[in-house]
């Protein structure tokens, strides 16, 4: 067995025993018991509780089609570059104002 073959089998094996105890862990849960979490949840946290049964049923519903997927992906874009292009124009002006200020109190 090479080096890479013993490093794919040791990755395998972990990998297994991930999820043997994510199924043991699962396999303890009491389906009341997380019934009422969740209802304990809901009642302290409405807003979130029914943003989150919005959301989930807009995923499961089939409304992120790939069209809905380039637009957020294009708003999130220009938002992130606007914010970008500000403080980089921000910091260039800032530097700039301490540059003159420097050069101006010089005799």
């Amino acid at each position: 067995m090479t080096e890479g073959e013993v490093d794919a089998t040791q990755a395998r094996d972990g990998r297994d025993s991930g999820r043997e105890r994510v199924n043991d862990a699962l396999g303890r849960l009491d389906a009341t018991e997380v019934t009422r979490a969740v209802s304990a949840f809901a009642r302290e946290n409405p807003h979130v509780a029914l943003a989150a049964a919005a959301g989930l049923g807009f995923l499961l519903g089939g409304g992120l089609t790939p069209r809905v997927l380039s637009r957020l992906g294009s708003f999130a874009t220009k938002s992130y570059v606007k914010n970008t292009l500000a403080q980089a124009v921000e910091g260039l002006l800032d530097e700039q104002a301490r540059s003159q200020g420097q050069f101006g109190s010089s005799p």
